[in-house]
């Protein structure tokens, strides 16, 4: 567990949850996917000596958070605590695909579920 500590993880704060709309769980999911993912990349380029652009990390992270959003037949620009929860659900998926490592995923998915699990039905 020592070294798992030189990574830094996203942690949902208080300020992230004031005035919640779907909009914005979407836009914090959006933080917290990337940021999960940008800990896959820094351990492989620990592991393995490449380097990445967090600004072309971004933007494959929004594409993907699209296309789940249309995978799910959800509507991007109008977020549900419905469909969120089912793009989180796509989004986990998605990361184990891409070799993101499990605790990784089970990190950030609970604190997506968190946002999730604030918002009205």
């Amino acid at each position: 567990m020592a070294g798992e500590e030189r990574f830094k993880r996203w942690s949902l704060k208080e300020s992230d949850l004031d005035d919640l709309t779907p909009a914005k769980a979407r836009d914090l999911v959006i933080k917290c996917f990337f940021e999960a993912q940008k800990e896959t990349f820094e351990r492989a380029r620990q592991d393995l000596g490449i380097s990445f652009n967090a600004r072309d990390l971004m933007t494959t992270v929004e594409g993907s958070i699209k296309l789940a959003f249309r995978g799910a037949g959800e509507d991007f620009e109008r977020p549900t605590k419905a469909s969120l929860s089912k793009v989180v659900e796509a989004l986990s998926k998605k990361a184990a695909s891409w070799g993101t490592p499990q605790d990784i995923i089970d990190y950030h998915k609970l604190q997506m579920r968190k946002i999730i699990g604030l918002l009205r039905d």
